[in-house]
């Protein structure tokens, strides 16, 4: 962005307007004590090849992911993104994607929202969702404020299995609302919710559950069983999912899911040192006057042509202020739409041939490290496209070194999170690791741990 200074010609035109002489008269008011008794030491300037270089030096201070053989998961994933996303999402008509308040004037804007709500939809087999949220950690707990909104019992029930870092999200929105009672629901081995204990937690005065979809462990939760449990006490269900999965898994709505939320980081999203991404937030329509953010509708005008609007904005804090379902507006539009161009470039047979995939690498690298000894797998559930494992012998902080030392990144340590996985790894494949890198990443376990 360009930055024009005032010349001094523009500054003696001000001060004759208000009446000054110089610039110090400005400040008269500030207290002498106050100001500055020098300049500061700020460097005149450089030219903008003494800035590149300068930045050329910064950046070589980092390693980029390239380098290495990455299976870190946990919620931000290496995936596949077309080349041609870029050139049009660097379009300047979409790169200034605020939505103004007079939002039929940007009809294009509009329109490719409008693109981006339909395939959540049709990803998640809800029948409507908002313009976007920040990411999935403010989604899932937008969904947790809604359900309320809909369904006004003190009790919210999250799966102790979700991610940590949403879950953390969740109790900062709710801290302060004394109305709303949070509780965890345990895990069982197989590294599901623990169903036995969800039928005895959950009462008249519960308002809804959230479960992963697959949850953190990577293991897909049994979403009809959990349906059929709270439908009798009429609680809602919150599935907070890994939208690449649905392309191979039952979609929440199949499943009877109210609220369907998560992070769209893999659908088109480069891993932008962990963000910025965008969250998304699906319901069903009976629910569309509770639902946060901005909703694009599709219309026809007088003459009968087709055209966009903003719709529902009562909704809105522009409109009803302190009121509002929530504050968040325009938020993460550019990243939707780069979702929905994304989307629309390996479209429907593209985004399956990544899930599979992603899944079949993941099946080929456990398969791979249960041969090695001192490895074992503390979960039994059915998983997408990663898993947990257990390190018997060794630290985890030296096998992740040692396996840093051979250009791998071998997942993202438990023991943070959860005392009894201090010797668990959650490592993740997708569609871009290889049989070689994967075979190379047993080999080295194996070699760290029993050599």
């Amino acid at each position: 962005m360009p930055f024009c200074p005032h010349t001094p010609q523009e500054t003696e035109e001000m001060l004759k307007v208000l009446g000054l002489k110089s610039l110090d008269e400005l400040f008269l008011n500030i207290p002498s004590c106050l100001l500055l008794k020098e300049d500061l030491k700020i460097d005149s300037g450089k030219t903008e090849t003494e800035l590149k270089e300068i930045l050329k030096r910064i950046a070589k201070k980092n390693t980029p992911l390239s380098e290495f053989d990455s299976f870190l998961g946990g919620g931000c994933y290496q995936h596949f993104v077309p080349s041609a996303l870029s050139s049009l999402l660097n379009r300047c008509e979409f790169y200034t994607s605020y939505t103004p308040y007079q939002a039929e004037a940007s009809q294009g804007t509009l329109q490719a929202i409008y693109e981006y709500q339909t395939f959540i939809c049709l990803l998640t087999g809800m029948d409507v969702t908002c313009a976007s949220l920040y990411d999935g950690a403010s989604s899932l707990a937008e969904a947790v404020l809604m359900s309320y909104r809909i369904n006004p019992r003190p009790k919210i029930f999250l799966a102790s299995n979700l991610n940590p870092a949403y879950k953390e999200v969740v109790y900062t929105y709710t801290q302060g609302m004394d109305f709303i009672e949070i509780k965890e629901i345990p895990f069982n081995r197989e590294g599901r919710i623990d169903l036995d204990a969800l039928s005895s937690m959950i009462d008249d005065q519960s308002c809804s559950v959230a479960v992963g979809y697959p949850n953190f462990f990577g293991v897909i939760e049994e979403l009809d069983r959990i349906k059929e449990i709270l439908s009798k006490k009429n609680i809602l269900m919150i599935i907070c999912c890994n939208p690449l999965s649905l392309a191979v898994l039952k979609s929440p709505g199949e499943l009877g899911a109210d609220l369907v939320c998560g992070d769209g980081q893999v659908l088109g999203q480069g891993l932008n040192f962990g963000g910025p991404t965008f969250g998304f937030l699906a319901t069903r329509k009976e629910f569309v006057r509770k639902i946060p953010g901005r909703l694009v509708g599709r219309t026809k005008d007088r003459d009968g042509k087709q055209g966009f609007v903003l719709t529902l904005q009562a909704r809105e804090q522009h409109i009803r202020r302190e009121k509002a379902t929530s504050n968040i507006c325009s938020n993460q539009s550019l990243n939707a739409i780069a979702c929905a161009i994304f989307l629309s470039l390996v479209g429907p047979q593209g985004l399956k041939e990544m899930a599979y995939y992603s899944l079949n690498n993941a099946h080929y690298l456990k398969e791979r490290l249960s041969k090695i000894d001192n490895i074992s797998f503390p979960f039994s559930g059915d998983f997408f496209n990663e898993f947990v494992i257990s390190i018997e012998n060794k630290s985890i902080d030296e096998v992740l070194e040692r396996c840093l030392d051979k250009k791998i990144l071998a997942g993202v340590p438990l023991k943070n999170w959860w005392s009894g996985l201090d010797r668990c790894l959650l490592v993740s494949c997708t569609e871009l690791n290889t049989y070689k890198q994967i075979d190379k990443f047993a080999e080295v376990l194996d070699e760290i741990l029993n050599k």
